[in-house]
This record gives C-alpha cells, structure tokens and sequence, in this order.
C-alpha cells in the first residue's frame, strides 16, 4: 500500500483511502503521480470534500478526486442513491426500477453502465438506454417507467474536460431537499467499493437490464405530436419553413428530426459538421449554444441556403439557441434565454386561450426562475398565475408537479438560461420539444409574412420594454466571493444593506441565503414561497442577494451551483415603443449595471476576470 506523507492526517487518510478503493489505472496513476511530485495543494482540493448536488445535480471536471467526476464517485454516488432508494421506496417501486441515460461526453457510458451494474447487483432493474440520448427523455422514461428515480450522465454545455450526473426523483423532476442531502448523508456509509461493481463487461446481457432507447422514442413522439393542435399541425404543413439546426456536436440530431416529422414540421437541414456526438466538440471552443461563436456555422449554412431561422440545441439538448435572419437589413437577430421564454410563454398561452378548457386565471399557471425577466408575468397578467422559483430547473419541475397534484394547470416554464418547458409531461428543461415549438411559431408567423423579431416588438409595445443584461465573473477562491457578499450585508455598518449604487435608489433588498427582506414584508411571507404551491425554498447552496430599484433597476447576484462564477443579472422595465429608444434603453442600463458591479463586487480590487 503506498503511503501519502503531506504532512496532513486528514489528506494523507482521504488520499490513502482513494488508493484503496480506486481500481481505474488513469486515475489510480494520477494519485500516484501526485504524490511522488508532492502536489499537496492539489489533493487537497480535490480529496478533502465531496461534491454536492448543485442546480444540475454533479458536475465537474475527469480527474482523480471525491471533487471531480470519475469512476470512484460514480460508483459510491450509485451506491448511496441504491441504498437510499432501498430505504425510502416500497418494493413496488423498486421493481419497476431505475432509468438510466448517458451523452455522448468521454466516459459517459462507461459511468451508465458502473451505475447499472450497482443497481442490478441490489437486485434492481435497469431501464438502460443503448444509445445517447436527450437528457429530457430521461425525465420522460423515469415517469413512463414508474422507476424509482432516473439518472443521466451528462454535463450538459460544460467544457469537454468536464463531466457530471443528474438525478431525477420517481415524480421525473431533479432531486430536491430533502432528498439531495440525505442520498450526500448516505454515500458516506457506502464508500467501500466491492470488487465486483468494477465488472461490467457483460453489464447488457444481465437478466435485470433492458433496453428503453425505443420504447421511450416511440411514446415522447407520441407526446410531441399530441401536444400540438389540429390547426397547429395543419399550419407546419402548409407552411412548410425551411429551418437549419445544429446538434451542437452533441444527442440531438435524431430526435430532433423524428420530432419535426411528428409535428408536420420539414425536416432541418443540418449542420453536417456538428451533426454527430463528438466529445472533443472541434468546432467550438465552448459547447455552449449561448456563445455566439457557437451559433457562427449555423448562420453561414442558413445564409447560403437563404433560411430565417435557426435551432441549436446545446451537447445534451436539453436546451435550445434561437436566432433569425432579417433578409432587409442582412442583420442576425440571436434571441436571449429571457426573449424567447416570453416568446414562447405567449405562444403556448393564446394555444390555450384558444384550445383549453379551462380558462380561469386562478387555475392556469407559468412559471420562471428568479433571475428571469418579468415579462412573462406581464404577459401573463389576467390570464393565468405567474410563478417564480429559485435558480434552477429542478425548483421548476416540482412546482409543476406539486401544482398539477392541486389540479392546476402549469402550462409553460423557463430559464433565462434558453432553458423551457413547453409541458408537464416532461417536468424539467427540454430543447427537443422548444425546437418542436419555436418552430411551429415561427410557421404561424412567417405564414402571415410576421416575424419572432416582429411578434417580439408587438410583445414590448404591448407589456413594456424589458431589457436584460446578464454576465459572470470567474472566481475561483471562495474567500473572496465571501469577502464580496460579506461587504454588501454590512455596506453601511453591520447588517445594514446598500441604501443606494451609483445613480439607483435600493427600495427593495432580498437576501435569499440569509433569509433578510429589507423592507419585511408586512403579510408574514417565507423570503421566497412559491404561490399557491405550499413550497417554501431555501437558498443553502450559495450566495445570492436581489435589488430592486426605484428607477425600474433590479439586480440580482449569485454565486453559479455548477461552476467557479459569481452572475449578475439586471432588467430595466420602462416604455420604448421604437428601436432608437430601445438602444438608449440598452446604454442607460448597461452604464447603470456598471455601477453596481463596480461598487458593489469590486472586480477590479478583488482581481476578478470577467
């Protein structure tokens, strides 16, 4: 047994115990190495803590390290999930077993098939896709199945280096608390690794193990077209719009083509060279469809084609890049995250308005995360009930479901991050079915010789203009993101918040992690509670502070659950009926945000990098 002599107990007893239960060569080798070159900062970092489910489960990069994503953590993750299944599920559930999906990243498969063969040795099925797959179809499958919980091995639009695993509860929405801890608490009691989990060379001929790439394609297309209305499907047809799509080097391809047919919608034309999974993504230095360099191949292959519109979804596709093109002027137009939530949300709403039954404002609900822009609500004001969440979609998914078990009806919800959920069928983010609605929009738009950028100005004249600027800085010590926010709680003396940033009079100050309204609310409410749900939610997993100016500013900070960053977002609602105004909107926003930053994160005197 090789020994670790830092010259720490607590790192040379987590590193040792690494060594005996770590099987996989590379990573075994990486300790190794470690330790002949005493690079004790780095174990330190990576041994000495585990991760923690953050706003998408576990993320991290492939490296040696109860701080990263390797063969260790997948299987003592697989095992503590297995064990507290075993706790908390009846045998009915546990018969009908788990769902397991994987993306097309290094490794991928290989940490599916660790968990499978966890499973199945606990004498638990395994729905196992053969293939990738979209991550929202395993959200699908879980609830189809009735399995215990589902699992997808994906990080989504993370760096190529980077891998994680995404956890999804029997309701088929992200793990929330208090299950998230309590599955952390029992990984603890399950670190020991039998040898026989490491065999998994015969994993898809096991007796427990079937195959659900097919069975779960078949019916979510079915769901996709039965999610359209007759005159919905009527107007794909007719219209017959020529879009390019882009797999973004990732699982979309596919399903995205079976979809468009089930939704009368012509088939893409595809970017040839992002087309298949790829898990060196060599076209894009970042595979993340919200940077524009990314959506550059696409805008050329529609050019030349003379195309409009343009659908990327980001390696996992659950989540969707939308851009148009202006033939007049030869300009692009690249939707934010917060443009097409609304959008998207006013399309699906007049469906409703149009089709549904029931059309009672206090029954129909939408949804948006904290960060995103408030149209939606605007839009949303006498026709349905708007609804915000915490940061992330799992917050989002089981609000809808929590919602649907009160017999409401929770037609659409998003994320600034162009993440939408156009259903509750699939109560999590979904780029394969937004794709399915964006472009039967733009059908019914472009067929009546509009736009998304000409229905996106009907929407401001109509519900005011709101801008949004959003952005991040990098921070990798946490000593000074506790600096940052430890100075804003006591800008003014202890416990005393900023009264005023720059030019903008505070008003309002929501301290989520710390649970401080500034004023408090005078009817006795949670600091966040989600309306007419009963769910209240507490911000444990990081730092994030929300400011609301008298000037029609507000401004939100937060520390990402996935990455090293500290966000800022920003929306400016005021009126701007023409273009010019929108772009002076746009500068006295941008100057006004500068000043919080400045003052306020200090990204200057504390060396951060934008």
């Amino acid at each position: 047994m090789v020994e670790c002599r830092s010259g720490d107990s607590k790192l040379d007893a987590a590193v040792e115990g690494w060594l005996r239960h770590d099987k996989n060569p590379v990573t075994r080798n990486e300790v190794l190495s470690d330790i002949s070159n005493s690079k004790w900062h780095k174990l330190k970092k990576t041994m000495l803590k585990r991760q923690k489910f953050g706003t998408a489960g576990l993320r991290g990069c492939m490296a040696a390290g109860y701080m990263c994503m390797n063969d260790v953590v997948v299987l003592q993750t697989a095992q503590g999930l297995c064990s507290y299944l075993q706790k908390v599920c009846n045998q009915s559930q546990l018969n009908n077993g788990i769902v397991v999906g994987f993306d097309g990243r290094h490794n991928s498969q290989r940490f599916a098939e660790l968990t499978t063969k966890v499973f199945v040795s606990a004498s638990i099925p395994v729905h196992l896709f053969s293939k990738v797959c979209p991550t929202p179809f395993v959200s699908f499958g879980t609830i189809l199945f009735g399995a215990a919980a589902g699992i997808m091995v994906t990080a989504s639009h993370n760096p190529k280096t980077d891998n994680g695993y995404k956890v999804y509860w029997s309701n088929g929405s992200q793990v929330i608390g208090p299950h998230d801890d309590n599955i952390l608490e029992e990984i603890w009691t399950c670190l020991s690794i039998p040898d026989d989990h490491w065999n998994i060379e015969e994993i898809r001929n096991h007796e427990l193990v079937s195959d659900c790439y097919e069975e779960v394609t078949v019916q979510y297309l079915q769901y996709i077209r039965s999610s359209l209305h007759d005159d919905v499907l009527e107007d794909n047809k007719n219209a017959a719009i020529d879009i390019v799509y882009s797999a973004m080097h990732g699982v979309g391809y596919e399903s995205v083509v079976k979809a468009f047919e089930e939704a009368n919608l012509k088939a893409p034309i595809s970017v040839k060279e992002q087309q298949d999974p790829d898990p060196e993504f060599p076209t894009v230095q970042f595979p993340n469809p919200e940077e524009r360099e990314c959506l550059e191949l696409s805008k050329e292959l529609a050019e030349k084609n003379n195309v409009k519109l343009v659908l990327v979804n980001d390696p996992d596709a659950d989540r969707l890049a939308v851009a148009e093109y202006d033939f007049e002027s030869k300009s692009w137009k690249v939707f934010s995250g917060n443009e097409m939530g609304s959008l998207l949300g006013w399309w699906i709403l007049k469906q409703h308005a149009k089709h549904g039954a029931v059309q009672d404002e206090d029954e129909i609900f939408l949804l948006a995360s904290f960060v995103s822009s408030r149209m939606l609500k605007a839009i949303a004001k006498g026709k349905a009930q708007f609804v915000e969440t915490l940061t992330g979609f799992k917050w989002m998914g089981n609000t809808t479901l929590l919602l649907m078990q009160q017999d409401k009806i929770p037609l659409f919800a998003f994320e600034e991050a162009i993440g939408y959920m156009c259903s509750p069928r699939v109560p999590d983010k979904d780029g394969v079915s937004a794709a399915v609605h964006v472009a039967s929009l733009a059908s019914n738009l472009y067929s009546k010789g509009s736009s998304l950028e000409r229905q996106l100005q009907a929407l401001y004249a109509e519900y005011g203009y709101h801008v949004c600027r959003n952005s991040y800085f990098l921070v990798h010590e946490p000593s000074i993101t506790t600096k940052i926010f430890s100075r804003i709680r006591n800008y003014h003396g202890p416990g005393v918040y900023p009264k005023k940033v720059g030019s903008s009079e505070v008003v309002f100050v929501n301290d989520f992690t710390c649970g401080v309204k500034i004023p408090e609310p005078t009817n006795g409410e949670c600091h966040l509670r989600v309306l007419g749900t009963g769910l209240d939610q507490d911000y444990t997993n990081g730092e994030m502070i929300h400011f609301q100016c008298s000037n029609g500013l507000s401004v939100t900070l937060r520390t990402s659950g996935t990455e090293p960053k500290l966000k800022y977002y920003s929306e400016l609602v005021c009126d701007a009926p023409t273009i010019k105004e929108q772009e002076q909107k746009q500068m006295d926003l941008s100057l006004l945000v500068k000043e919080f930053v400045t003052e306020l994160v200090q990204p200057i005197e504390n060396g951060l990098i934008g």
